[in-house]
């Protein structure tokens, strides 16, 4: 009876001695089925509107998305999640832009875009799901306008999102913006050579304080005159810009502007142009959006007697 007892306990101690082995699996690492201390985020979302590129305006561009997983473990079952578009979320966007004054933003044009999947799981015991891709067009969209596309996550078996972070905002749109002057130059059909302030880099320099300036003595030049911009290399343009010398009025009043794709043949992109007599601010023109590696303005008279004119700056704009 006594070596019974015995055995009994031995085994009982080895039963112990193998439980007591057994490593515990972490809090942080067990497979967790409750929804009270587990949310769900689409990273995009939570990083605030992603801008999506539409120039330049190639046939097809891609960008892609997933759903995280957070909380205590991970989750004991699959979860999926779906995204359909949020009429909702991009009407509350243009209500908040119209009472700031600012045009609403469109819907994506139908047909410009797609996305591979409508759903992403979450596997049980990871926290990331498979990558959606949205696949856009650039070429149907309309680079004077703003679009948004509003993509929302949910799902069917009770798991909330964090705040802020189950909707992506997609917004395509351009900033038209001044063209960096660096490398440009300039060239000028006449030059008063009296004062430093009259070369012709100083309608390239971004300063309007400086400016160029023809002759004004007896013999000078009378109108026309000319002053010609080499970009240095081919950009997109869609505005030319002109800041006319500070505080004085007496400068060039019609214009045209020509520009050059390859460098040597002229082109016309605006005829009889007129400047604001008064505008010390940048005054932009409108011409036909494209590329260009030079520009010339053809000056055509002034807006009193004189013979002479000047110029501060000139500034190409676009994408």
């Amino acid at each position: 009876m006594k070596k019974i007892n015995q055995s009994i306990i031995a085994i009982c101690l080895g039963l112990c001695s193998l439980t007591s082995c057994k490593e515990d699996v972490p809090t942080y690492e067990e497979n967790n089925d409750t929804r009270e201390q587990a949310w769900l985020s689409v990273q995009k979302a939570a990083n605030g509107v992603q801008d999506l590129v539409l120039f330049p305006q190639i046939e097809e561009r891609k960008d892609a998305f997933r759903v995280n997983y957070g909380g205590v473990g991970y989750p004991a079952e699959d979860i999926e999640v779906t995204f359909t578009q949020d009429p909702l979320a991009l009407d509350s966007v243009n209500r908040v832009r119209e009472l700031s004054g600012l045009e609403p933003y469109l819907p994506f044009p139908a047909g410009s875009y797609s996305i591979d999947k409508s759903s992403a799981v979450i596997k049980a015991g990871t926290t990331n799901s498979d990558y959606l891709t949205i696949t856009y067009n650039p070429t149907d969209f309309d680079l004077s306008k703003q679009y948004m596309l509003a993509l929302k996550a949910d799902n069917t078996i009770g798991y909330k999102f964090r705040s802020g972070s189950s909707t992506i905002l997609y917004l395509a749109a351009v900033i038209e913006k001044a063209h960096a002057k660096t490398g440009w130059t300039a060239k000028v059909s006449s030059i008063h050579t009296g004062e430093s302030t009259g070369v012709p880099g100083a309608i390239v320099d971004g300063n309007t304080a400086t400016f160029w300036h023809t002759p004004y003595d007896a013999a000078a030049p009378n109108f026309p005159h000319w002053a010609e911009i080499d970009f240095a290399g081919e950009i997109y343009v869609t505005k030319i810009g002109l800041t006319k010398r500070q505080g004085n009025s007496t400068g060039f009043k019609t214009f045209d502007i020509l520009g050059s794709k390859d460098g040597t043949t002229w082109i016309t992109l605006a005829e009889n142009q007129v400047m604001q007599q008064f505008e010390d601010a940048m005054q932009t023109f409108d011409i036909e959006p494209q590329y260009l590696k030079k520009i010339k303005l053809n000056l055509k008279d002034n807006f009193g007697t004189h013979a002479y004119t000047h110029l501060a700056e000139v500034d190409a704009l676009g994408y």
